[in-house]
């Protein structure tokens, strides 16, 4: 999930504080961020020569906690974060022809390694921590795959969402009741239509129990980034199409969207361990932190 932005600066911009706080990066950008406990906000800053660096922003100081070589069995670049449970952050790597998944724990300051999947660009993890979906994309044509435990019982005919039948699936999301929220598309993707990303985006719930899957809420158009809220009810996204991006929180019961924020282009969002506030990257590579409905 590479994720790069042409600005020297990133902005911390607080839902109850007006302004932001500027950090000078000089040539290294910022590509992804992650939120997995309360006043810690973690995030992916990569230079020209592809050296990545994870960095922490803890009780509004900066500092730069590791780099890829500091991984355990590196073996390639740290390309996303995402996260595992409250208090733990997962990091994926990006290697030759896999993903390796590694987990850090707050609690004993370390990494380790969880396990190897096949290149992933978006990873949602069960409660096991070892099972769960990906998903990645080639020619911007993509697809989810289950892989664990979860890949024997699975009633989801995901090939149904592949590129294989034309049609992408992107950004699984593991929400209550055994359900996973993905978006999809039935369009082809841009290099088929000779334009940008003008594909009309459906947000989809499945249920893994009874193999079941339906639309809820609106036509997303542009790509999307999705991310749960806890508590497994509500989902937000992230959309960016050729000019400014909408950032909606949607209720996974009603279908009700509320546009909560747009910018110029939003990517990798992240919501806060108490529901309250969502972070992404904008294009200016400011990472903004913007509160949510209660």
């Amino acid at each position: 999930m590479r994720k790069i932005f042409s600005t020297l600066a990133v902005c911390l911009i607080l839902a109850s504080v007006s302004g932001c706080t500027l950090l000078a990066l000089g040539e290294p950008q910022v590509t992804s961020v992650a939120w997995v406990s309360q006043d810690r906000l973690y995030y992916l800053r990569e230079d020209d020569s592809e050296i990545s660096e994870l960095w922490l922003r803890d009780a509004g100081r900066e500092r730069k906690l590791a780099s890829q070589s500091d991984m355990p069995t590196p073996c390639g670049r740290l390309d996303f974060l995402f996260a595992v449970e409250p208090g733990t952050l997962g990091l994926g790597m990006a290697c030759d022809g896999f993903q390796r998944l590694i987990s850090y724990s707050e609690t004993a300051a370390s990494f380790d390694d969880l396990l190897d999947v096949p290149s992933a660009a978006d990873v949602a993890l069960n409660a096991d921590g070892r099972s769960g979906y990906i998903s990645s994309g080639k020619d911007d044509c993509w697809g989810i795959q289950p892989f664990g435990d979860v890949a024997a019982g699975q009633l989801i005919d995901w090939d149904e969402f592949s590129c294989r039948v034309g049609k992408s699936a992107k950004g699984p999301v593991v929400a209550s009741g055994g359900s996973v929220v993905f978006a999809a598309t039935n369009d082809p993707p841009p290099e088929q239509l000779k334009a940008e990303e003008r594909r009309v985006w459906r947000l989809m719930v499945a249920s893994t129990e009874r193999g079941e899957v339906k639309q809820v809420g609106p036509e997303l158009h542009g790509l999307p980034d999705l991310v749960g809220v806890p508590g497994g009810s509500k989902v937000i996204v992230a959309v960016s199409y050729n000019g400014p991006a909408d950032i909606f929180e949607v209720d996974l019961q009603s279908g009700v969207s509320r546009r909560i924020r747009q910018a110029d282009l939003a990517k990798s969002p992240s919501v806060s361990p108490d529901g309250k506030k969502v972070a992404f990257v904008d294009g200016r590579g400011t990472i903004v932190v913007q509160g949510l409905s209660s």
